[in-house]
């Protein structure tokens, strides 16, 4: 699926007003990464700072922190759950997380509290993008203004 050129895999979950994507892995783990969306809101990463391994995580804390060219902002995650692993890649290599966001730049695998409920709150197929949109719209994002500033920080 592609919105105003950003991507989004049909295989995977996504959480928009977090701008992060969940894959269910077959040992029961939920990997999680910045969509194309959280990239281009982001800009430029130029760090992440992970969670520890252990550390348990409630819905909308945070899961890292990502430094990016004017600012630092924590990644919330959408579901709660333990801290399994980081992608330790991404202490070297941030920029991973720009150049394959679904791939190689995923942030962070959580062993979920509750994935069937959690699931009841993520989007998948057609409604993503449309999500997505209105997300863009509410952010006052607009991928076509070259000057728009990356991200406009929330309360």
């Amino acid at each position: 699926m592609i919105l105003d050129g950003m991507t989004f895999p049909d295989a995977l979950w996504y959480a928009p007003e977090h701008s992060m994507w969940l894959r269910e892995e077959s040992n029961g783990e939920v990997t999680l990464g910045l969509t194309d969306y959280g990239v281009a809101l982001f800009g430029d990463i130029f760090a992440f700072t992970p969670k520890r391994v252990g550390l348990h995580i409630d819905v909308d804390r945070s899961l890292g922190v990502v430094e990016f060219a004017k600012a630092a902002a924590s990644a919330k995650s959408p579901i709660a759950g333990t801290v399994v692993a980081y992608n330790e890649q991404l202490l070297r290599r941030p920029a991973l997380i720009n150049r394959d966001c679904y791939g190689e730049g995923w942030m962070i695998r959580l062993r979920p509290d509750d994935w069937e409920s959690a699931r009841l709150y993520l989007l998948r197929g057609e409604k993503v993008l449309a999500a997505f949109a209105e997300q863009a719209q509410q952010d006052g994002f607009d991928p076509s203004d070259e000057s728009v500033q990356a991200l406009k920080l929330k309360n």
